[in-house]
């Protein structure tokens, strides 16, 4: 059984090919277009995975689609049934549109002609999360803005099953809460969150914790108080002047500083947001009583919510990609009949050849070494990170998800505490106030970090171990954000064989086993995703040194 899985026409559109339950390519479209987040039908995702695994439409038999336009248009239609006289235009545009949009008519026009199967949302998000999980038994929380009707679920996974048995509905949405808040503070919906969770820390969350708390109103389930929101009749505004006067505030422009107002906000709005979810885990506790948890849709990258789930669960799991791109998967996986394979890996990407990479230097005016083994390269990369060298680490298949994890990176000393800066200000030219992630070999996390467990995927955030200013030697502050936290990556032999290798290296000569880790894109771009793209990011920027499979490239 052949199944190609689409996500697509809201954000994160990716493809993937899935063969007797082993995914066996996985892409976003976003890297191939460049453009962050494209929603569009992913045509050239599908036809990097089919050409990569040797297969045309012809060859599918079957693709699933992660959600049910059927149960979508419902919503729709009677949404705008109920504010008639205000998305009059809406309704026409929608409705154009989703002729435009159409599966069936697309995939046809591709060539394709077996059947579609459609997976509603959110049990799209449940599948990928729990059928890429170790546990055999788990609840499964899923939060995003909207799916069809769903803004969250919870269920049991049991063996290769799921049972859906708690459900909340649009316009009762805690992740477009906190999306509404992100546009309000000047950052974009669906992109800019994680921005927001890192600007929390800066701020006092009691200045506006009253007020943002007055839009849930009292109740077991949650409830949105919508004379603040005009989620059910705007596409395009989130946030209304009853909004802006219940927090005192204008809304900042995107181009407007951030104040310590803005700082405030974000930090009462992380602590809402943990409290709502917090009680959404703890009812999952309750519901299935098992002691493993799975977490998926896009609320799932709030790391800082997620680490705090331990107190209710023994072990916790949170997927690589829980947005609407692992979707596609989880369809395909949700659909798969026979055993659970393996499917743990996210490095599901492209991935090009040494001597492909020595052709294409030949068009660029760059010095390069290359080495015979990953021994000798890890040793020397390792000993430029610690002399403050910025390196572009660029190896194997790439990522599949948002995070960085080790193959299309930057790597930086974690030890110098003006790394942070000058990655900020100099090369990614971002906000101050963006954290950036340690990885750590697995047997030095616990030396480091208040771990409970692995975090393999970069998504969970806890405190540093330790941390001590009058003790530089034993600190890593380019790695700790401000509130002493880091969002941690745990590195194994068994998932990135290279990038342990140069852990194990930098363990050996400096005693640290660690590596500031940030994505290898600048400003407004994509991650890297071909050698083509890093070189010539490489020469407009001022990283010091990129690495391509095993050559060391420098100026």
């Amino acid at each position: 059984m052949i199944q190609l899985g689409i996500s697509a026409f809201y954000h994160d559109a990716a493809a993937c090919i899935v063969k007797d339950g082993k995914v066996l390519a996985a892409a976003e479209e976003e890297r191939f277009t460049e453009i962050k987040h494209d929603e569009s039908f992913p045509y050239n995702a599908i036809e990097w995975t089919l050409e990569y695994c040797n297969l045309t439409i012809e060859d599918i038999d079957q693709v699933c689609w992660y959600e049910r336009p059927d149960l979508k248009k419902d919503r729709v239609l009677k949404t705008f049934k109920k504010y008639w006289w205000k998305t009059f235009r809406l309704k026409r545009k929608y409705l154009k549109d989703l002729k435009k949009n159409n599966p069936d008519r697309i995939l046809k026009d591709l060539g394709y002609k077996g059947e579609i199967i459609y997976i509603p949302h959110h049990l799209s998000h449940a599948a990928f999360s729990y059928l890429t999980s170790p546990y055999e038994e788990a609840a499964i929380l899923t939060v995003d803005g909207v799916g069809e009707w769903e803004t969250l679920t919870i269920s049991l996974g049991k063996g290769n099953e799921i049972y859906k048995i708690y459900g909340v509905d649009f316009p009762n949405s805690l992740g477009l809460l906190y999306s509404t808040v992100t546009a309000f503070l000047g950052f974009k919906p669906n992109e800019g969150e994680y921005k927001v969770m890192g600007l929390a820390p800066y701020g006092d969350p009691n200045r506006y914790y009253n007020d943002l708390k007055k839009v849930i109103l009292p109740g077991e389930d949650l409830k949105i108080d919508m004379k603040y929101f005009p989620w059910e009749y705007s596409d395009s505004i989130m946030f209304n002047s009853k909004f802006a006067h219940l927090v005192k505030m204008l809304p900042r422009l995107s181009e407007e500083e951030v104040t310590q107002d803005h700082k405030d906000l974000a930090a009462a709005l992380q602590r809402v947001y943990e409290e709502e979810f917090l009680k959404l885990v703890k009812k999952a506790k309750d519901i299935t009583k098992v002691n493993n948890l799975v977490l998926g849709g896009g609320c799932a990258y709030n790391g800082v919510a997620n680490a705090k789930a331990y107190s209710y669960f023994k072990s916790i799991h949170i997927p690589f990609a829980p947005s609407d791109a692992g979707s596609a998967i989880g369809a395909c996986l949700y659909n798969h009949e026979g055993e659970r394979q393996d499917n743990t890996s996210p490095y599901l990407g492209p991935e090009y050849t040494d001597e492909y990479v020595e052709e294409l230097l030949k068009n660029y005016k760059l010095k390069s070494v290359r080495y015979n083994t990953d021994e000798e390269l890890t040793k020397r990369v390792a000993a430029l990170i610690p002399k403050n060298n910025i390196v572009a680490w660029f190896q194997g298949r790439m990522e599949f998800g948002a995070r960085a994890l080790g193959n299309r990176s930057i790597l930086a000393n974690p030890r110098n505490a003006e790394m942070r800066q000058k990655l900020n200000m100099v090369i990614k030219k971002r906000e101050g106030f963006r954290p950036f992630a340690p990885s750590v070999l697995k047997e030095q996390q616990k030396t480091w970090f208040l771990v409970k467990e692995d975090i393999p995927y970069m998504n969970q955030v806890v405190k540093t171990k330790g941390f001590n200013r009058q003790d530089p030697p034993n600190y890593l502050p380019s790695a700790t954000h401000v509130d002493y936290t880091a969002r941690v990556h745990t590195v194994t032999k068994d998932q990135n064989k290279k990038y342990y290798l140069l852990l194990q290296e930098l363990h050996k000569q400096t005693g640290f086993g660690v590596t500031l880790n940030t994505s290898f894109n600048l400003k407004d771009q994509t991650i890297t995703m071909t050698p083509k793209q890093a070189i010539e990011r490489y020469i407009s920027s001022e990283i010091d040194y990129l690495v391509i499979n095993n050559h060391l490239i420098f100026r």
